[in-house]
């Protein structure tokens, strides 16, 4: 089992997924494929019942349409046999052929009287046109003055008539004209019933237009877009609620050929998908026993399965639903897994990159939990090792700086450039007495006692003195400028021991010394969110600030060792946060910004060792 699912989901490529992604495909296919399999089954047992329902209903239609034709003809029956049982017609067809034209006329008189005035019981609201036929009668062509009395010899050749069974009394005709409309043509044999031997005497028939029809059918119509019409034997339809298809022959047509060829009995219904004219039909129909017409229905599927579509409609709804539930599931469900698993991760990625105070913060009490806890312990552990080479690192430092600064023996300096100012003064040469006294402030101030973390304002007193003896040096070829500053930055803040200095070296060797012309460094102090900002300015001929901020971390590189150096130094101090970073001068448009950014830090505890800066002999 777990090397087949271990195939299927390489098959669908989930190796390549996050477990979040895998979670929800697996959580969205275990809830979509019984929902997806119930619903499918329940629609095709749906569609099988609302498919059934469909062929009774239709069925059912045809039944009442074959019923209600069947009345309509029993109908027109009866209006025959009530004229035909009238006493005065039974006489004047029963009686024998008169034998003078004034006879002839007052019959045929009679007769066309009577006809014009049927039905006299017949149906109320219909259109029955009646036609007698009279046997025997050729005088009767000689008078025209009648439309409903005829002699049968105007028949006797019609193909109609003469397919009228022997032995049947009343016979439907079928599909007939009478004044430039479509009719139906109903007829019933007359016998002299008046007459002893019953002789047969003429053909009464009706016609009766097929429109009267046509609201028949339109009333069992399964649906709007369906048709429903009945032919005759040969094909013709003789009754439609649609008049441009009464008279129009279908026998040509396939899905006619397809009823002709499946075994029908009359009176069976059967029904058959088919497309006609591009459109997929449901075709139905039954045969009539008693005229071997057909009841024929052609309804569109879409229509029909109007009921489905509206269910398949909702199943589609209620699978969105799930799989919107199911979604909103599997990505909670997902969540809770996930989201432990990439807060380790991101704690990892911090614990990589050196910082190793994150601690994972997790409330539930799972193997999650306990997993955390462990990894907490694991980095407090590690973090306790590296600070403990880091504090070896910091004092092993600390001892060559003071070992370099016990090789300077500060009495014998200072008592040295003391000497040197008196003389200065005793033979009237002040710049030499002004240098001394700058150099000996620039020693005192960078030995401070010993300490590494000073006051701003000895860090900026100490680079004032060294550019005081640079000025000497360079004469009129360097300009400074220590910006005013806050005097509670100033007296307040504390820095490292000999950060700014080289900064400054660096800027007049490599700038100022390089340019033509008389070159200004401008020093600026400034602080912003808990952050002291000490910037450099020089207008000399520049450097590509990428380049020496790539030196600033190049281990092996040999370049800028100093200012690698004392940017080390004050990460060591106070984090990597902080340090020494090179920008171009846009205030200036030429030369180069080094900024050092220091903690807003007013309190240090430091163990030093003082160094007497008491020059006094």
């Amino acid at each position: 089992m777990k090397k087949l699912f271990d195939t299927l989901s390489k098959t669908l490529f989930l190796y390549n997924f996050s477990i979040r992604s895998r979670l929800i495909l697996y959580f969205l296919f275990l809830v979509l494929l019984p929902t997806t399999i119930i619903s499918i089954t329940v629609y095709n047992k749906s569609a099988d019942i609302i498919t059934r329902n469909v062929n009774t209903s239709i069925e059912n239609n045809l039944n009442l349409v074959q019923d209600n034709l069947a009345q309509r003809f029993e109908s027109a029956n009866n209006s025959m046999v009530s004229l035909y049982l009238n006493t005065e017609f039974a006489d004047l067809i029963s009686s024998n052929r008169p034998t003078d034209s004034t006879g002839i006329i007052n019959e045929l008189a009679a007769l066309n009287k009577m006809l014009e005035n049927f039905p006299a019981n017949g149906t109320p609201g219909s259109s029955f046109v009646p036609m007698l036929y009279m046997l025997n009668r050729p005088e009767y062509t000689q008078y025209n003055f009648s439309r409903r009395v005829f002699n049968i010899d105007q028949i006797s050749l019609k193909p109609w008539y003469l397919g009228i069974p022997a032995r049947s009394d009343f016979t439907v005709v079928g599909l007939s004209s009478l004044d430039s409309r479509f009719t139906l043509k109903f007829a019933k044999r007359l016998f002299g019933i008046r007459h002893a031997q019953l002789p047969y005497v003429g053909l009464l028939t009706i016609d009766i237009p097929v429109t009267e029809f046509g609201t028949l059918l339109e009333h069992y119509k399964p649906t709007t877009g369906s048709r429903i019409y009945i032919a005759d034997q040969t094909g013709t339809i003789a009754i439609s609620p649609e008049e441009t298809l009464i008279g129009q022959n279908i026998s040509t047509q396939d899905y006619y050929g397809k009823m002709a060829a499946e075994p029908a009995d009359p009176g069976i219904f059967h029904s058959f998908h088919h497309v006609i004219q591009g459109e997929n039909m449901l075709v139905s129909y039954k045969k009539i026993k008693a005229t071997g017409w057909t009841i024929l229905s052609t309804s569109p599927i879409s229509e029909l399965n109007g009921e489905l579509a509206s269910f398949r409609r909702v199943m589609y709804v209620v699978i969105g639903i799930c799989m919107l539930v199911s979604l909103m599931m599997a990505l909670l469900l997902s969540e809770n897994i996930s989201a432990p698993i990439r807060k380790f991760i991101q704690s990892m990625s911090h614990a990589e990159s050196g910082n190793f105070n994150i601690i994972i913060r997790y409330r539930r009490k799972d193997e999650f939990s306990y997993l955390f806890n462990r990894y907490n312990k694991l980095l407090q552990q590690i973090k306790a090792l590296i600070d403990k080479l880091y504090v070896t690192e910091l004092r092993k430092k600390e001892a060559e700086l003071k070992t370099l600064q016990a090789q300077i023996n500060p009495h014998f300096l200072y008592n040295t450039l003391d000497s040197i100012n008196w003389l200065a003064i005793n033979h009237d040469v002040p710049e030499i007495s002004h240098m001394v006294t700058s150099l000996s402030d620039f020693f005192r101030y960078s030995l401070s006692k010993g300490r590494n973390i000073i006051p701003l304002r000895d860090e900026l007193k100490q680079v004032e003195s060294y550019l005081e003896i640079q000025q000497f040096r360079f004469q009129d070829k360097l300009a400074y400028e220590l910006e005013k500053a806050d005097p509670r930055l100033l007296e307040e803040c504390l820095v490292v021991k000999l950060s700014i200095q080289p900064l400054v070296e660096n800027a007049i060797i490599h700038g100022i010394q390089q340019r033509r012309g008389k070159g200004t460094i401008r020093i600026r102090v400034d602080s912003s969110h808990d952050v002291l900002c000490i910037s450099v300015f020089d207008d000399g001929v520049g450097a590509d600030p990428e380049r020496l901020n790539l030196l600033l971390t190049d281990q092996q590189g040999n370049q800028s060792y100093g200012i690698r150096n004392v940017h080390m130094r004050i990460q060591q101090f106070f984090g990597e946060s902080y340090g020494i970073r090179y920008y171009a001068n846009t205030e200036d448009q030429v030369g180069l910004l080094a900024m050092i950014r220091f903690p807003v830090v007013t309190t240090w505890d430091e163990v030093i060792e003082d160094v007497d800066d008491d020059h006094s002999g």
